[in-house]
């Protein structure tokens, strides 16, 4: 018993607090129905009754109403002879009983329903011939069956009696008791439903309607666990559902791209471009003379190809010329395709100057052993000479390996900057990366 006004507690709260936009709400009905009157003196043959009422539906279960009821009644027999008719306007609520279980959906198309309300009664006749014209508050009550024939027609079956608190439609007082002066009406109507969205709010289930609530809130609650590419935002939230793995993001999903050039750090292979420069498909500063001096860099943007810069892209004549430097990954001697463009720079100087000799020098970032760095250092000088040797053509006895290990950092490893990583983030970024170098010296 308890677990059943729980959950009908529940049900009326719901229907109280939904909200009626999402559903028609308003009806007209009309209806034609036969009288009976009670008490000792009563009417007799067929005594008809028309109404019509404004319906309004607030919540699944509760509704309110307007009415108006008019007829006749009339007793040709007996020792007090009438005629009598009248008219009832009243002000009614109804409770859907249906509504508070929750029922099969082939029942549904049936509401069960109480109803009652306060209206005033006039009534005028002749009895015993002798006129007379009376009015009196009444208290309507009823119950009735519902059947919804389509989303806008319904028709009903309806019967109520009307209480009345004067001596009734007959003009006599048989009793105290106000239901012995009364009359019953029992009727059948057809109700029209106004409003542009598809459901009645009278034919929705609250339970029916809380529960797909449950259900969705839960599909919602659980796709924010969903992580298609494993980057630590849900896929509700994440802007790009492909982030490769391992690849760091940001708090939508997309991955970081610290300086704002439209590449994405793990594609970019000049992740700390200058703001606002343009940039090639690899994340890299254009430089559109090929000196190997960018172009927000480049005093002389039209340099003719082979000619020797300085770190400001002038021209100039001897050794001192600008070379690009190339860049390895942690613990790599490997050259990677990133760097075939600067060693194409560097290779164009070597051939329109033949009596240059070129002195390759590897640097490593402090990271393992002096002795480890040194090695490797050289082993980076090594290949950068083999790539210029094979793929460019430079003889390598115009080029000299060389080694400075750890020895000459261009930045402190123990410091970092920090960079807008986008959507307000900060990034933290260590830039051991530019220890990890090649350098050319021309001789």
């Amino acid at each position: 018993m308890r677990n059943f006004f729980s959950i009908y507690l529940v049900v009326f709260l719901f229907s109280v607090t939904s909200f009626a936009q999402k559903y028609n709400s308003f009806s007209v009905s009309t209806s034609i129905g036969m009288l009976t009157e009670l008490g000792d003196i009563n009417s007799d043959g067929t005594n008809l009754s028309y109404g019509f009422s404004l319906d309004k539906q607030i919540t699944p279960a509760f509704g309110i109403s307007g009415n108006f009821l008019a007829g006749g009644l009339a007793n040709n027999e007996g020792n007090y002879n009438y005629e009598s008719t009248f008219s009832l306007f009243s002000f009614e609520g109804s409770f859907n009983i249906l509504n508070a279980f929750d029922l099969p959906k082939d029942y549904r198309k049936f509401s069960f329903y109480l109803g009652g309300g306060i209206g005033f009664l006039t009534y005028n006749g002749e009895g015993n011939n002798i006129d007379y014209d009376d009015n009196s508050l009444a208290i309507p009550l009823g119950m009735g069956l519902k059947y919804r024939i389509s989303e806008k027609i319904q028709t009903s079956l309806d019967f109520s009696c009307i209480a009345p608190f004067g001596d009734g439609v007959d003009n006599i007082s048989e009793s105290d008791f106000p239901i012995t002066e009364g009359f019953t009406n029992l009727s059948i109507g057809f109700s029209y439903l106004f409003g542009k969205n598809e459901k009645s709010m009278e034919w929705v289930n609250p339970v029916d309607v809380i529960s797909n609530q449950v259900n969705k809130n839960t599909q919602e609650i659980e796709g924010l666990s969903i992580d298609s590419d494993g980057d630590g935002v849900s896929d509700k939230f994440d802007l790009d559902k492909n982030t490769p793995k391992g690849v760091s993001v940001d708090g939508s999903g997309r991955p970081l791209d610290v300086d704002n050039d439209g590449i994405a750090d793990y594609k970019d292979l000049d992740p700390f471009s200058s703001p606002g420069v343009n940039v090639d498909s690899n994340g890299r500063e254009l430089d559109d003379d090929q000196d190997g001096v960018p172009n927000s860099q480049d005093f002389e943007p039209n340099t003719k190809s082979g000619a020797t810069v300085n770190f400001q892209g002038q021209e100039i004549a001897g050794k001192g010329a600008y070379l690009p430097s190339i860049y390895f990954d942690f613990n790599s001697s490997k050259v990677q395709y990133a760097n075939y463009e600067r060693l194409a720079i560097i290779a164009s100087i070597m051939k329109n100057n033949p009596t240059f000799k070129l002195r390759v020098i590897g640097f490593a970032d402090s990271v393992g052993s002096e002795n480890n760095n040194y090695k490797l250092a050289l082993k980076r000088a090594n290949a950068v000479i083999d790539n210029l040797s094979s793929i460019f053509g430079i003889s390598k006895s115009r080029m000299i390996a060389d080694s400075k290990g750890e020895d000459q950092p261009l930045v402190d490893e123990n410091k970092s900057i920090v960079i807008d990583g986008g959507d307000g983030t900060q990034v933290s970024k260590n830039l051991s990366n530019i220890n990890r170098r090649v350098e050319f010296v021309l001789e």
